[in-house]
């Protein structure tokens, strides 16, 4: 089982740690993994994706450092300042360090360097820093290669499938621009009204982003609200995103969303792609989503073909386990 965190910082994601159980031999002693967050909520639910993956292998007690709180710098790479190991003393020696995101790597490799725990960094670090973490999780389309690199379709996150489907459910899930998407709200409306033409008996909840534009999401309130169950993002409690996509039968996400494409994916639903605007052509992420669609894993959105098969064909995405697999025969 995972044990109760020590001198935990509060972790809002959804991920209930204390009371996330797994079979696992009473004796054995825990392992302790430090989590160093740089407070945002997408990097952070990729390295707690892996940490409960972890636990079905060993059992796990996470402990979350800010990077707010790890007085490291350049120099802490070659020998550890007094400050360093003073504010590390406060947190139970580490068996693995995991972390997600730029702003994590000098206080990771600091971490190693004070602790001697072997380091696993989600996400690609700049090239030529690859060796200098034990393990690098990166999704395939960013097409690095390394003794140290594990690959993954897409980034890990913390949806698993429920052991049953609620009959008739469905998602649509709504974004914004973005670095490689631009936004059409107006043909956005027109393919939410061919999905509810298509699949009038699927009981719809529809949700948005912090980047989906306020006018878009009232114009749509206004359209469906009678048809839909609107759920705005600010409204929905910790979890509440991981704990749908888990237990839908069928997915509709704006292209932009890519993460979300993943969950949805990994919690085994049908998932259908809505296309927005491109800004770019050839942008290492879109080979992702094209090789998706090539695979059939999803539905490209396309009038006259508004409808999902609640049959998924292809299981349920894994990463998280198959990555917290190999790290567990690895360092464990």
């Amino acid at each position: 089982m995972i044990c109760p965190p020590q001198k935990i910082d509060h972790i809002d994601s959804g991920l209930d740690f204390a009371h996330t159980a797994f079979s696992m031999p009473p004796m054995q002693s825990a392992k302790t993994v430090w989590l160093i967050s740089d407070e945002k909520k997408g990097h952070e639910n990729q390295s707690l994706g892996l940490v409960q993956a972890l636990g079905q292998h060993a059992r796990i007690t996470p402990v979350r450092l800010s990077i707010k709180n790890i007085p490291a710098r350049w120099r802490d790479l070659f020998w550890t300042s007094t400050r360093l190991r003073q504010a590390l003393k406060l947190y139970p020696h580490p068996d693995l360090i995991i972390g997600a995101g730029s702003r994590t790597h000098i206080p990771m490799l600091a971490c190693k360097r004070a602790t001697q725990a072997p380091t696993i960094v989600l996400m690609a670090p700049a090239h030529g820093f690859s060796n200098c973490f034990d393990r690098c999780i990166v999704p395939q389309h960013d097409q690095r290669r390394g003794s140290r690199i594990i690959p993954t379709l897409g980034a890990l996150n913390t949806v698993v499938p429920a052991a049953q489907r609620r009959p008739d459910s469905g998602l649509i899930l709504i974004g914004g621009p973005s670095k490689h998407h631009g936004w059409d709200a107006t043909t956005l409306q027109q393919q939410i009204e061919h999905i509810l033409i298509a699949d009038p008996k699927t009981q719809w909840t529809l949700t948005d982003s912090r980047r989906t534009p306020e006018a878009s999401i009232q114009a749509i309130e206004a359209a469906f609200g009678s048809q839909v169950k609107i759920q705005r993002v600010n409204d929905c409690a910790p979890g509440w995103l991981a704990q749908q996509l888990s237990s839908v039968e069928k997915c509709w996400v704006t292209e932009d969303s890519v993460s979300m494409i993943y969950e949805a994916l990994s919690g085994g639903a049908r998932v259908g792609i809505l296309p927005v605007p491109r800004k770019r052509s050839k942008a290492r992420i879109l080979r992702g989503l094209e090789d998706l669609i090539a695979s059939q894993r999803v539905h490209i959105f396309k009038r006259g073909q508004a409808q999902l098969n609640a049959h998924n064909t292809h299981p349920p995405l894994a990463e998280a386990q198959r990555v917290a697999a190999l790290i567990a025969s690895d360092f464990f």
